[in-house]
């Protein structure tokens, strides 16, 4: 049931991303089976933020490895109508992190994750359409406006895009709607295991916790404090009488 994928860096990107991470990623669904760079490309003397790739353009850089059930290629440079993912061609889509990667940082929501939730998107869809249709051509009707921070929120203004990264999941309706579907016997299963690792660090959690929580978070810390006073007053005394005795 694994799909086979390799990924394409395409020009220099503005952050480090973690590939060795992403091909690591335990999954029942897809292996990432190589990343290769193409990091000069044709007419990139403007600057990204002024020039778009087409899918014509991306089709004429990128050829589909032969190897993998889908190339995904990534990328710093905005595409057609400022998509943030688009299926290029059968077998072949792009990722960009056009203002995405900046919106994800302010978030403290890694890349990896972002990359993470669209290659599950992409691999689930692929699977519900027999003949996925390209982005120029029509939006999957799986796909609903309104965000849920589900794996399929469109997230039509990017900034939406943190609710379905920082912990992608499946609404009810899109659960119910591909349970329908004819799909691999264990997959919706191993879909719903797997994406709820999809996680920012710890320590960005516990963040997150404090902003959203600050009484509870004091409560929990002045708990704290008091529980190492009374063990390490209790741990004083019994070295004590140990010492003594």
């Amino acid at each position: 049931m694994n799909f086979d994928i390799s990924i394409v860096q395409l020009g220099q990107l503005k952050r480090q991303i973690n590939f060795g991470m992403l091909q690591q990623w335990k999954s029942k669904i897809f292996k990432i089976n190589s990343v290769s760079e193409i990091l000069q490309i044709p007419n990139s003397e403007n600057s990204i933020n002024w020039q778009y790739l087409s899918d014509d353009l991306v089709r004429s850089y990128i050829k589909c490895d032969s190897n993998a059930k889908i190339t995904i290629a990534i990328t710093e440079y905005s595409l057609e109508d400022n998509f943030y993912m688009r299926k290029v061609d059968s077998g072949l889509t792009i990722i960009s992190l056009f203002q995405v990667g900046d919106i994800l940082r302010y978030s403290d929501i890694p890349v990896e994750n972002f990359i993470l939730r669209n290659i599950y998107k992409i691999v689930t869809l692929t699977y519900v359409y027999l003949d996925l249709p390209n982005t120029s051509d029509e939006i999957p009707d799986i796909i609903h406006e309104e965000t849920r921070s589900c794996l399929f929120d469109i997230s039509g203004i990017k900034t939406d895009i943190v609710y379905s990264s920082s912990k992608p999941s499946l609404c009810p309706q899109c659960e119910a709607n591909l349970r329908q579907r004819q799909l691999p016997k264990g997959f919706m299963n191993d879909l719903i295991s797997e994406i709820k690792k999809i996680r920012k660090p710890l320590f960005c959690r516990i963040s997150d916790f404090i902003k959203c929580h600050p009484v509870w978070a004091i409560i929990i810390g002045i708990a704290t404090q008091l529980c190492i006073g009374l063990a390490a007053g209790l741990f004083a005394n019994y070295l004590y009488y140990l010492i003594k005795g």
